[in-house]
């Protein structure tokens, strides 16, 4: 974390935190069209992103990951297929104390701010709907969460372009900037079900008041001891930024 970055949670640490109106809002499973057969149906954004390496290729347990964060819950907000769309994560505001996105990430080493989180993409964008690329510079722009925690639950999350002093500029930086104090978030490409494995024992420590770095350590020394996901690959890719506690 840059000494910027630094100086700002510890601001908000001394401040009382807002009465959030949900515990958790969480997005996932969001719908791709193939637009591998029918590329020029797709936004100037998403065909240069395809063209990046993004591959919006389904990724169905992230559906089994936030229904199972949710029901640990109770009245969690949950945006599933068509209703995770990047509209409604950038209406969420300081709504959510805890914001969870399960979806395709996608790194920009060239455009750091054109790193992006890959929502519900429309097959037939209408003028002026949004593509449902969530950008890094869309974030700083748009997104206010007031929220503990931000997790993106997508590979290579936590990346970015070294900045001199001030740190990685990526999407972990974007939600630092844009209110969260805490980003969880990856350092490569993550498997999708060993990631929701591991997101519902995050989450399961974290409900009981573990904090947050102890609710990740925990989990992964679970996976750890279990005989399908005991390889690094599943369990270590994910890393706590910001406030710990």
């Amino acid at each position: 974390v840059s000494a910027t970055v630094y100086a700002e949670l510890e601001k908000s640490r001394r401040e009382p935190p807002p009465v959030p109106q949900v515990e958790l809002a969480a997005f996932g499973d969001p719908r791709y069209p193939p637009l591998a057969d029918q590329p020029s149906a797709a936004s100037p954004e998403v065909r240069a992103a395809i063209g990046r390496g993004l591959a919006l290729t389904p990724v169905p347990h992230t559906r089994e990951e936030v229904q199972g964060i949710a029901a640990l819950y109770p009245g969690a907000r949950t945006f599933l297929g068509t209703e995770a769309t990047e509209e409604s994560a950038k209406s969420i505001g300081k709504g959510a104390r805890y914001l969870h996105f399960a979806c395709h990430g996608l790194l920009d080493e060239h455009f750091p701010l054109s790193s992006a989180l890959a929502l519900s993409i429309p097959e037939h964008p209408r003028e002026g709907q949004d593509n449902g690329l969530l950008q890094a510079w869309e974030i700083f722009e748009s997104v206010r969460p007031d929220a503990d925690l931000v997790t993106l639950s997508a590979c290579n999350s936590a990346m970015g372009s070294e900045m001199g002093g001030e740190g990685l500029l990526g999407l972990t930086r974007a939600f630092q900037y844009a209110g969260a104090r805490s980003v969880l978030a990856s350092l490569w490409s993550v498997p999708d079900g060993s990631t929701a494995e591991l997101m519902q024992r995050f989450y399961s420590h974290l409900r009981a008041s573990k904090a947050k770095d102890e609710a990740l350590q925990a989990a992964q020394i679970e996976l750890i001891r279990s005989p399908q996901f005991s390889h690094p690959i599943h369990w270590a890719a994910f890393q706590l930024t910001g406030d710990w506690q």
